[in-house]
């Protein structure tokens, strides 16, 4: 049987370590995925008979808004612009060029600054990105899979996380893969499975696995966790002072860890890259790039890579999810 099986969930992505001569994964702005477009495929070659049965992709959502609203330093008055009525809106889609995951709400809540975006919300260039992505999985591997225009499950199936702008950027890889989709045909219909969260095995969840909280209480309460937390306490306090939010970050409580690193990243994130329709884009002079890079690999750390510290954590996060895996 000719698979396609693309899985696409919402996660950190690790950048990579420094290295000489220095590959573009080193620098800060790598992040961004500005370019994002893959190379053209390379021509297959040689004449093994060799046939390809399966491809299974793994995913990560488009670039997206800021998921919180709060100002990320003193003086931060950045605006964001989201053409909402486009987060589906690509050609023929049949939402009518609008996403019913994003529409707009009543009161305040959730709506960044510039009353156009709301939190979390998949940008445009990032249904850009998802589309560029499946064009360049059809190219790849259309041809050798024996893929029609519009295949029919099983051949193809898609897979999600229950988040909007996860389903959001699926759908724009499915496009993106096949051009041919349109509102025309009430039969041209490819299906997303969306996980319920309760249930979901590709994320880290102690409702799938109870023993989980229990297992990351040790891990917090590990030398390995609480050295780290220490080491590290010069750059929260770094932190603290460009947020002006200094209590917050003069702590070294385990638990906290993921959200004091991840906040100061997604502030990064949001007023460099081109990417995130934010203006002006600009941050502090002591945000520098060597800074961020530290702040995203301790994020890394203490949001995924503690799922990885002890082989009992990771059968407890990732289990369901490689067992899943084995039978692809």
């Amino acid at each position: 049987m000719r698979i396609l099986a693309p899985s696409l969930f919402g996660a950190l992505t690790a950048l990579g370590a420094a290295q000489a001569p220095p590959l573009p994964e080193d620098e800060a702005t790598y992040y961004c995925n500005s370019a994002m477009m893959w190379d053209a495929p390379p021509p297959r070659q040689g004449d093994s008979g060799a046939q390809l049965t399966r491809v299974v992709v793994f995913g990560r959502h488009g670039s997206r808004a800021p998921v919180f609203t709060l100002p990320c330093w003193p003086g931060d008055e950045t605006s964001y612009t989201c053409k909402t009525e486009s987060s589906f809106g690509f050609v023929n889609s049949r939402f009518g060029g609008q996403s019913p995951s994003f529409k707009r709400i009543r009161d305040k809540r959730g709506v960044l600054a510039g009353a156009s975006c709301l939190e979390g919300q998949l940008t445009e260039p990032g249904v850009q990105m998802l589309l560029d992505s499946g064009i360049r999985l059809r190219e790849t591997y259309g041809a050798a899979l024996g893929l029609a225009d519009i295949p029919e499950e099983p051949e193809v199936m898609f897979r999600s996380t229950d988040v909007p702008r996860v389903y959001e950027s699926a759908g724009a890889l499915a496009w993106g893969m096949f051009p041919e989709l349109s509102n025309d045909d009430p039969f041209d219909v490819m299906s997303i499975i969306v996980a319920d969260k309760r249930s979901d095995t590709m994320i880290p969840s102690a409702t799938v696995c109870p023993g989980l909280d229990d297992a990351l209480d040790e891990f917090y309460e590990s030398s390995e966790a609480e050295e780290r937390a220490e080491l590290r306490f010069s750059v929260r306090e770094s932190i603290g002072e460009i947020t002006g939010y200094t209590p917050l970050f003069r702590t070294n409580d385990t638990k906290q860890m993921w959200k004091l690193y991840t906040f100061p990243g997604e502030c990064w994130v949001s007023h460099v890259c081109p990417t995130v329709p934010s203006s002006p884009k600009t941050v502090p002079p002591e945000f520098d790039e060597p800074l961020f890079k530290i702040i995203e690999r301790e994020a890394v750390y203490w949001v995924n890579g503690r799922y990885s510290t002890t082989r009992k954590l990771q059968r407890l996060a990732y289990g369901p999810f490689i067992e899943v895996s084995g039978l692809l």
